[in-house]
């Protein structure tokens, strides 16, 4: 990504949330040539996988639109929706990330290095010093995933650099300080949906029956060893059947939407939960618009 000054990261919106139509114009200018990001996939027997697997998505697909031309447009949305989650959720958390530890350092409470403290200790911190550093607590939800704090920051950074996320590994992570990556370490999938997950959080309004702030989590990702009820027509969720190999599929008016397992059935799962958002629920997640007067992500899609 550029770090030229009217780019959307770097404007304080990400915190405050009222991004301008000027700042989505130029959101949209930003992406309108942006090449498709390709991960360095061997492509040997690939073409055979790949032809399946594209079946295997037409037949899911189908049950969703009538729109067969709908999977010539996977890879350009999904580049797209790669960038959007870089440019409005990690950049400007890794900005806010490196802002309140050096804030931090200066009261004073140098042992509260964000990245190297525990979780609690930040949680604990964040209610302490809330009128302080009032985005101290936000960040904390960003980084409630696991213990190990040092690898998550460090990851998320990793994840944030070169535009499109072209370090992500669908099902493991990053090396770290010269150890391979193991299962005790969340996968980038489990990363970058808990960041998604936890940015809708932030942008629905507060309601009673999830005082922890978690209105997204709570009605729309499940995790097994956790089950969707599929008998609820009401249920519209992200369901994580599997962890390692992470898998999702979409839980939507009873029905179980299971596209093809691998290093897109993560983006796919989530590009189809929001295609549904924008063509079936008029744009609207409940009361919030994702479209480009609210959390500006339908845009993605195209006309």
């Amino acid at each position: 990504g550029s770090s030229d000054s009217s780019s959307p990261s770097t404007s304080p919106t990400f915190w405050n949330y009222s991004r301008s139509m000027a700042d989505n114009a130029q959101m949209l200018r930003k992406f309108q040539y942006q090449p498709a990001c390709r991960s360095q996939a061997p492509s040997a027997h690939k073409d055979d996988a790949d032809l399946s697997s594209k079946q295997a998505a037409e037949e899911v697909w189908a049950r969703v639109t009538m729109n067969r031309q709908l999977l010539d447009h996977m890879d350009s949305w999904t580049a797209k929706f790669r960038n959007w989650i870089n440019e409005t959720i990690l950049v400007p958390l890794v900005q806010e990330i490196e802002s309140v530890s050096t804030q931090l350092r200066r009261m004073g409470c140098p042992e509260l290095q964000i990245g190297e403290a525990s979780i609690s200790s930040l949680k604990q911190a964040a209610l302490v010093k809330a009128p302080l550093i009032p985005t101290l607590n936000t960040i904390v939800q960003y980084l409630d995933l696991t213990p190990n704090q040092e690898y998550l920051v460090e990851r998320i950074k990793e994840l944030s650099q070169g535009g499109c996320m072209s370090s992500f590994r669908w099902n493991r992570g990053g090396d770290f300080k010269g150890r391979k990556w193991d299962t005790d370490l969340p996968t980038d999938s489990s990363i970058i949906m808990h960041v998604f997950c936890t940015y809708l959080d932030s942008r629905l309004p507060p309601h009673p029956k999830y005082p922890d702030g978690k209105t997204f989590t709570s009605q729309h990702f499940i995790q097994t060893p956790d089950k969707p009820d599929t008998s609820n027509e009401n249920v519209f969720c992200i369901y994580q059947s599997s962890i390692n190999p992470p898998h999702y599929e979409l839980i939507y008016q009873r029905h179980v939407y299971n596209l093809p397992k691998g290093r897109n059935n993560m983006f796919h799962t989530l590009l189809m939960f929001l295609y549904i958002i924008k063509t079936k629920e008029s744009g609207m997640l409940g009361r919030v618009n994702l479209g480009l007067s609210g959390v500006n992500v339908l845009w993605i899609f195209g006309d």
